[in-house]
């Protein structure tokens, strides 16, 4: 994958790259908004709803990856601010491969977003 690096080198990935490359087990997919947003649009199908706003965040992302900082994680939010403060934070504390799924679920002026992209949804546990 060739992308352009937005920030603190994370890559940037599209919703279609992701849910391709989480469907696959390439990538840890990461849902970052909050609980009330995922209740509201669902979240992507094969991606891990784990709040950046609640407590234990950090903690939930070493269980996921099993302490493995070198994990692939590509992370997503609602219109990519917060999934780029993320990668960034998560690539501050030794995180090395890092994505950003910087479309969004909502879309931005990057592109449609994953649900306009018409990408899969579940319902948010």
């Amino acid at each position: 994958m060739t992308h352009d690096t937005a920030h603190a080198g994370a890559t940037i990935i599209t919703p279609e790259e992701a849910h391709k490359a989480a469907a696959a087990g390439e990538v840890l997919l990461i849902d970052v908004r909050q609980p009330e947003e995922w209740k509201q649009t669902g979240v992507g199908v094969n991606a891990e709803p784990v709040s950046m706003h609640l407590p234990g965040f950090a903690e939930k992302i070493m269980e996921l990856t099993g302490g493995d900082r070198s994990t692939p994680i590509a992370l997503i939010c609602a219109t990519g601010k917060r999934s780029a403060y993320v990668a960034d934070q998560m690539m501050a504390a030794g995180f090395n491969r890092i994505m950003d799924v910087s479309e969004g679920m909502m879309g931005n002026e990057r592109g449609l977003g994953w649900l306009r992209a018409g990408l899969p949804v579940k319902a948010a546990e």
